[in-house]
């Protein structure tokens, strides 16, 4: 069974986890970046997820799907715990020339975790509503009303 297109055929032993390691990270680390809003656990949330995947890796159907699920999963976490410690204020993690980019991205960072996780997958991942459904563990529709709302809110906010 293939684990990703790019890769084919699922390779040998402990090889397969850092091949996995070596295609996925750096775009999991993103994603991790964009859910948490903090590049500095990003990495962190990377290793958290492929250690989680490590002891049960010949189990799991879709490794890839797997990552995601786990990192947005984690991500969530930290964003829970930072915000019951009152951290850090939420701002942009990467900045764009054109000023309705940046204005689009600064209220992304406003919605809450599990919304934002949603419209980053969505539109960032370029990931389908089925494909969300599966990487969140959610059904399609929970999926369907959490990009709705967070979209109705953006929307409210221009």
């Amino acid at each position: 069974m293939s684990i990703d297109p790019l890769i084919g055929a699922r390779p040998a032993g402990g090889d397969e986890l850092a091949e996995l390691y070596r295609r996925h990270a750096r775009r999991l680390a993103g994603l991790a970046a964009a859910v948490t809003l903090d590049r500095s656990v990003a990495d962190e949330v990377v290793h958290d997820a492929f250690a989680g995947l490590a002891p049960r890796l010949a189990d799991v159907r879709d490794p890839v799907a797997y990552l995601q699920r786990s990192v947005v999963h984690l991500g969530i976490r930290v964003v829970r715990r930072r915000e019951r410690a009152r951290a850090v204020p939420r701002r942009p993690i990467e900045h764009s020339s054109i000023p309705e980019v940046d204005e689009l991205w600064a209220l992304v960072c406003t919605l809450p975790a599990q919304q934002r996780a949603v419209v980053v997958l969505r539109f960032w991942e370029d990931l389908t509503q089925d494909r969300i459904a599966e990487v969140l563990d959610v059904p399609v529709g929970t999926v369907k009303s959490t990009l709705h709302r967070a979209l109705r809110t953006i929307e409210e906010q221009l």
